[in-house]
């Protein structure tokens, strides 16, 4: 795992889930943060949670990543840095629902949150990294990639985008000391199944071993930056299942289960969603000079 006590590291959607723990890990080493999300109250009480607990210094940014102004905003700060150790692309949301059901402006909210911004954050950090000559970006992507997902047309679409942006970017980075990972987890307990409006059962008929914790996504995750490999996958059964997927029987076997599942699920419609979100301007914690 990289680890330094000097450090810096910038998280997207750290209030919550997998992106929470990548804070709470990478202060446990040492690491100062800029974390960046939607919900101000959260920010605060987590960097005030951090700094009390680890010594570290921490900075949030306000920012809503479906919205352009935001991102822009986001995207001028990282490039001001002038060094960044590792960027967590994290931010994320999933709506459950068929393609034609589910609000083409909410669709279109998820291409930004999930691959604009990680497209134009990651642009914004390699010109500081390159300089010398090492650096981090770990994108957030999902099992749900490598699966036909019906019910899930955007998400399982921008996750897939994600993963092969990630591999085309570190073919043409690897000289240059930067390593890429898209990170690639599957089932993991934490509140996106919730979010998303799945039902109880849904989730409580998944067998307990396709689970893999957080803390254990994020170990995973960090052992695993340096390593040629650009897809991550945590857990065993995970790893086993991808190696599987790539099986065309094997494959075709698990997508039928799988679809059926999904099929099931989609049938829920989502509730509807305030599209028009407000632009806000960043607000500052504990400041990192």
């Amino acid at each position: 795992m990289v680890n330094s006590l000097t450090k810096l590291a910038v998280i997207t959607g750290p209030t919550s889930g997998i992106g929470q723990t990548f804070a709470m890990q990478l202060a446990d080493s040492g690491y100062n943060l800029v974390l960046i999300a939607r919900r101000e109250q959260l920010l605060e009480k987590l960097a005030e949670r951090l700094t009390s607990t680890y010594q570290i210094k921490v900075k949030y940014l306000v920012a809503d990543l479906s919205c352009e102004a935001d991102i822009t905003r986001v995207e001028r700060y990282i490039s001001s840095l002038y060094c960044i150790d590792i960027l967590v692309n994290n931010a994320g949301f999933g709506v459950a629902g068929f393609f034609i059901d589910v609000a083409i402006e909410e669709q279109l909210r998820m291409i930004n949150v999930h691959l604009t911004s990680t497209i134009r954050f990651c642009n914004a950090a390699i010109p500081a990294m390159s300089r010398r000559g090492k650096g981090y970006i770990i994108n957030l992507a999902s099992f749900a990639a490598f699966m036909e997902l019906p019910g899930s047309v955007m998400y399982a679409t921008t996750k897939a985008a994600v993963i092969k942006f990630s591999q085309v970017l570190q073919s043409e980075l690897k000289d240059k000391g930067i390593m890429i990972q898209a990170l690639s987890p599957g089932f993991t307990p934490t509140s996106f199944h919730s979010s998303i409006r799945r039902n109880t059962n849904f989730v409580d008929n998944i067998p307990s071993f396709l689970w893999t914790s957080m803390e254990q996504v994020v170990k995973t995750s960090l052992a695993s930056v340096d390593r040629q490999k650009v897809i991550c996958v945590p857990g065993r059964i995970n790893a086993i299942l991808f190696w599987l997927n790539r099986h065309p029987v094997l494959s075709g076997i698990m997508q039928s289960i799988v679809k059926k599942h999904q099929k099931q699920q989609a049938t829920n419609k989502p509730l509807p969603v305030k599209l028009h979100v407000k632009p806000r301007r960043f607000k500052k914690a504990v400041s990192l000079s």
